[in-house]
């Protein structure tokens, strides 16, 4: 039995968790009989949460990274209880037949601590010690300008690493000429991988398929996707008071509104844009729900404000025009590829009127929009990347 481990997903953010879901769909229908192991670096199920899924959960938090690459740290830094065993996880990459990661925006100098790109690179480390072949599924990477000790440091771990994989799948065209100063093998133009996937089968990922929680919402509702990431860029105050003026021009309009949690992390600014905008015709979603309860949600929606990457892509994989805030290169190019870059901000430049001015002329153009992103998604699924994934 062939054994594939998945590397950079988890269940905290649904975008991670919505790229785990797709993959393992997509491995299911193409090696059923397959061994799938997760490991999961952001570990947060424990005990039976991990046996609910037809696919092994392995958490490897990042005291166990560093235990298991420094060994001389083990007099210093204590494994956590959520972690598995250093010497399973080692059997694991040793016995695998390929290693598949899907980390999103792992390996970048850019809103990146450098403990997540070691984090990263090293399941690449263990793949190349035990000389398993190994993949990086679509996603962003780069930039690297590292300066001072990063560049000293964390720059030559890139350098040796992103060589090994035998490919390295790319969201965005010019992650190719930060990958070029590394010389890696085989760099090949992609799109997301939630884009690219078919229906997902849920007895692909349950053992036994849980009853979906209903979050009835009205009808042809907007959906709003706020970030916590944002306010690294801006301050929370003005990212609050810019959802909640656009909140309130919506309700005012008469369209119906939901906020939705897209991550864990993006709890508490969700309650305060909802505090700002309490109304009959305003909707708070913020429970912790699966890519299959979030689906549910975008089908009844008619349009999506997303500031999440992964928010923006799940509604497009519903054919929702979007309205999109952001700051980073994957979020525009994603808006260019389905021609709706009118509608895309970068949070560091924009302002509210441009905004509300933006979501009047989108809510008039959306079947206009919603055809437009149906025909660009059957052009995306021509070129699907498990037709790579050969071992």
């Amino acid at each position: 039995m062939q054994k594939i481990i998945i590397t950079g997903g988890n269940f905290i953010n649904k975008g991670a968790q919505s790229m785990l879901f797709c993959l393992v769909d997509g491995l299911k229908k193409k090696y059923p009989q397959a061994e799938i192991v997760m490991v999961d670096i952001f570990p947060s199920l424990k005990g039976n949460k991990k046996e609910e899924y037809t696919f092994q959960v392995v958490n490897m938090h990042v005291r166990t990274i560093l235990r298991m690459a420094f060994p001389i740290l083990k007099l210093l830094v204590k494994p956590k209880p959520i972690s598995n065993a250093e010497a399973e996880i080692s059997t694991h990459f040793k016995s695998a037949d390929l290693v598949l990661d899907i980390s999103g925006y792992g390996v970048s100098s850019h809103n990146q601590k450098p403990i997540w790109t070691y984090a990263t690179l090293f399941p690449v480390k263990l793949a190349k010690k035990y000389q398993v072949p190994f993949m990086f599924m679509p996603q962003s990477i780069g930039p690297f300008d590292f300066t001072g000790w990063r560049k000293m440091v964390v720059w030559p771990l890139i350098k040796k690493y992103l060589q090994y994989p035998d490919a390295i799948f790319i969201r965005e065209p010019n992650c190719r000429k930060y990958l070029e100063k590394i010389n890696a093998k085989k760099v090949i133009d992609s799109f997301d991988l939630v884009l690219q996937s078919e229906k997902i089968k849920a007895d692909n990922i349950f053992k036994s398929v849980p009853t979906q929680n209903s979050y009835p919402i009205s009808a042809n509702s907007i959906v709003v996707i706020p970030n916590k990431q944002l306010t690294r860029i801006t301050p929370e105050t003005e990212i609050v008071i810019i959802f909640s003026n656009l909140i309130k021009h919506l309700i005012k309009n008469e369209n119906k509104v939901v906020i939705a949690r897209h991550s864990s992390d993006d709890k508490a600014l969700c309650d305060l844009i909802y505090q700002q905008v309490k109304s009959e015709q305003v909707q708070l979603v913020n429970e912790d729900l699966n890519p299959l309860e979030l689906q549910e949600i975008f089908e009844s929606s008619k349009m999506v404000i997303a500031a999440r990457y992964h928010g923006l892509i799940h509604a497009l994989k519903m054919s929702k025009p979007c309205l999109v805030l952001g700051w980073a290169n994957k979020y525009s190019h994603v808006m260019n590829t389905f021609n709706m870059s009118d509608y895309y901000f970068d949070i560091r430049t924009t302002d509210i009127n441009s905004l509300i001015h933006a979501s009047d002329q989108l809510l008039k153009e959306l079947p206009q929009y919603s055809k437009q992103i149906s025909t660009q998604l059957e052009a995306i699924k021509t070129s699907n990347i498990f037709n790579y994934i050969n071992y």
